[in-house]
């Protein structure tokens, strides 16, 4: 479904998760970021695209190689993609295993590939799509492939999976990179004035406290880990993120239990 429509963009937003995917419109050049996640949704995004495109480039972003990010990928093979180069060089032979399993699961036909990406970008690289401006940030934490897009002249910032009214943090990647990533997302918020905010899963937020707040909430969240459950009054309490917290628990001790190792070796 369409979760929020304007005049330079859309988001929107699968059945499964509240995962987000945007579509911003320029002048010459039209951005889908994240395509995901049922066929009849990416059939819906791609309808739209075709509906107002009028034989203007199509460019494809993924955020990072998380199954839930590509799995649509397979609906926009005419596009140009870009990805980051960690993005390119991890095996996502994991996460295209889980879209096997999804698929498999639901009597899902679709192919299953991760996308072959045409441009790589380094890291906090800007590019011109069509005559826009579009800068990629690094933001690792949540995921090494992961980065966040910031289109200035639109005041946007899609920051894919961060900054969740939602759900907590799923640290699958490196606690102390999602803090500094975290406050890398705030002050992007506050020197660029930033008045959209797209999340990968959840609302799309247009007020800059709120923003603030919750990516407040989550670095709380990971500073009081392992021994203390942090939890934001938005997040919702049950056995799915009950277990996503054990994980962050283990990830959070076994990376402290790594880094007492090293100092040992010194």
């Amino acid at each position: 479904m369409i979760q929020a429509k304007l005049q330079s963009f859309t988001v929107y937003e699968s059945a499964l998760m509240r995962t987000t995917s945007t579509l911003i419109d320029t002048p010459d050049a039209i951005l889908l970021i994240d395509p995901t996640w049922l066929p009849e949704e990416i059939a819906t995004i791609r309808r739209d695209i075709e509906l107002r495109r009028n034989d203007r480039p199509l460019y494809v972003i993924f955020t990072h190689h998380h199954f839930d990010h590509i799995i649509g990928a397979y609906g926009f093979t005419d596009a140009t993609t870009i990805a980051s180069q960690a993005f390119v060089e991890t095996d996502s032979s994991e996460q295209l295993n889980e879209i096997r399993e999804f698929y498999e699961q639901h009597y899902i036909n679709r192919p299953i590939q991760k996308p072959d990406i045409d441009l790589v970008i380094k890291p906090d690289q800007t590019l011109l799509l069509g005559s826009v401006p579009v800068t990629f940030i690094s933001t690792p934490g949540h995921d090494a492939t992961h980065m966040s897009i910031l289109i200035e002249s639109m005041n946007l910032l899609v920051c894919g999976d961060y900054g969740s009214n939602i759900e907590p943090p799923f640290i699958e990647h490196d606690p102390s990179a999602y803090l500094e990533t975290l406050q890398t997302l705030q002050s992007i918020i506050y020197e660029h004035e930033i008045q959209w905010f797209v999340p990968g899963h959840g609302d799309l937020c247009d007020n800059r406290s709120q923003m603030i707040k919750r990516l407040s909430a989550a670095e709380e969240y990971i500073l009081a880990l392992p021994e203390q459950r942090h939890w934001s009054p938005s997040w919702p309490d049950h056995a799915f993120f009950d277990r996503v917290h054990e994980r962050n628990q283990k990830m959070v001790e076994q990376k402290e239990t790594d880094r007492r190792s090293r100092q040992q070796d010194y």
